[in-house]
């Protein structure tokens, strides 16, 4: 059986001009039918669209750093100048913002309804510097308190990051 199978073996290679010398044979080629590549492009995702320290991430205007005022005042102290410029030029730069919501909040140190007036002070303040920079859109202010806290315990570092200003867009 071994000898049929190589035999056959051989005879199939000649047949197909394998063996050596080969064969000359002329081989047709098929029509070639061209290939249409087609690029679909879908948008990418939306991204963040940083103006300095101001990035607009969806509904929200995220400030790389905080907005600074001296203890228990609103008056926005002067290094928070260039955060308040990129709100204002993130604002003014995308016309789909209809509206701008600041929202105030304070640590929990001192009395509730304090905190909550306090909180809406400062972002009254940040509305009128805002529109001092030409913000013309409707703006409205949300006083928190204390009672949206982002961290919950008593050092300084916490309370820091308690006290904030927060920005909230509407769109066309």
């Amino acid at each position: 059986m071994r000898k049929e199978h190589s035999s056959v073996a051989i005879a199939a290679v000649m047949a197909f001009g394998l063996a050596a010398g080969g064969c000359k044979a002329r081989i047709e080629a098929e029509p070639v039918t061209p290939v249409v590549v087609t690029t679909v492009t879908t948008a990418p995702p939306p991204q963040p669209v940083a103006t300095g320290d101001a990035i607009l991430e969806g509904d929200r205007i995220r400030i790389v750093r905080p907005i600074f005022y001296d203890t228990d005042k609103d008056l926005i102290r002067p290094e928070s100048f260039p955060v308040i410029d990129a709100v204002a030029n993130v604002v003014n730069s995308h016309p789909e913002i209809t509206a701008l919501l600041v929202e105030g909040h304070t640590d929990s140190q001192g009395n509730f309804d304090y905190n909550r007036g306090l909180s809406e002070r400062r972002a009254n303040a940040v509305v009128a510097a805002l529109s001092a920079r030409g913000v013309k859109i409707p703006m409205r202010i949300a006083g928190y308190g204390a009672t949206n806290n982002v961290c919950h315990t008593p050092d300084e570092a916490c309370l820091q990051l308690n006290r904030r200003v927060e920005f909230r867009v509407e769109r066309k």
